[in-house]
């Protein structure tokens, strides 16, 4: 198998990657979002944006009750669950068969949304929490681990955006976790890794994974990737407000979809599927 067609299982379901790369649907349950302001803070809201996502062809939700911006403080795993669970139901009566990923650094908040129904836990942090990667392994659920230095509120610290080379270091990094995964007796079919774009990473260290993002192939699984509406858009664009990077967003996503990418994290999923979908149409016309 190609790493373009690298299969993804959850919890006994299996995605399989085409041409176009899958969609991750961004669905933030929070009052303080960088990119959407809180829209859809209410549960009310975010079933409705997520069956709005569904609509504009997600194949992944990707729902989160914590705000990881940078300099935003921590939400505490209780309180995640009090924002998400009701997501989770609600859309499990509604849409029985869509796929569900909690944007979650809590092994708390991962269990009670796997005990809900959910599929896939995105661990930002790449396994700081010692029990995240058992939790994952008791109920067979999907695991994405990303890289990030710090937290949040830390990561763009002078001290975690020095790297002597970023590509090698974000590669051995998610090498070592992955491994720690394994240990833990969550299945390899089961793992996506996420080389963590804007995360502790300054404008220079983004644009080298972007570009050597097919260094990333050496650990033989899938990739996600998440560029959608980041501040380094802004900072080449010279667009302050995270809503107006969609073209911007949509460039990275061709970029990514051309190297081989099998899920991109986005928040405009119609926009940039179609984009995309241009691209690569042109693109094998050749």
């Amino acid at each position: 198998m190609t790493a373009a067609n690298k299969c993804i299982h959850c919890r006994g379901r299996v995605l399989e990657p085409g041409r176009v790369p899958l969609f991750m649907g961004v669905v933030n349950i929070t009052p303080d979002s960088f990119s959407d302001g809180g829209q859809f803070f209410s549960p009310e809201r975010a079933v409705e944006h997520a069956l709005r996502l569904l609509d504009e062809g997600t194949d992944i939700l990707d729902l989160g009750g914590e705000s990881t911006r940078p300099g935003s403080s921590p939400v505490p795993p209780e309180e995640e669950i009090r924002r998400i669970i009701p997501v989770v139901k609600e859309l499990r009566r509604r849409v029985p068969g869509c796929l569900i990923s909690i944007d979650t650094r809590h092994s708390a908040t991962a269990r009670a949304t796997l005990e809900a129904g959910a599929d896939i836990i995105n661990d930002i942090s790449g396994l700081q929490d010692p029990d995240m990667a058992a939790t994952a392994a008791e109920f067979d659920a999907g695991l994405v681990l990303m890289h990030m230095r710090g937290t949040p509120a830390d990561m763009q610290s002078p001290a975690n955006l020095f790297y002597g080379d970023v590509v090698r270091e974000v590669c051995d990094f998610l090498a070592r976790q992955v491994q720690t995964a394994l240990d833990n007796r969550v299945k390899l079919a089961n793992i996506l890794i996420d080389p963590g774009i804007g995360f502790s990473k300054d404008l220079a260290g983004n644009r080298l994974l972007l570009t050597q993002i097919g260094r990333f192939r050496e650990l033989g699984l899938p990739l996600l990737v998440g560029p959608c509406r980041k501040r380094f858009i802004g900072e080449v664009l010279g667009i302050d407000n995270p809503a107006e990077r969609v073209f911007g967003t949509a460039g990275v996503a061709a970029w990514l979809a051309h190297c081989g990418v099998e899920v991109l994290r986005v928040h405009d999923v119609r926009s940039i599927r179609e984009a995309v979908t241009m691209f690569l149409w042109c693109r094998d016309e050749h």
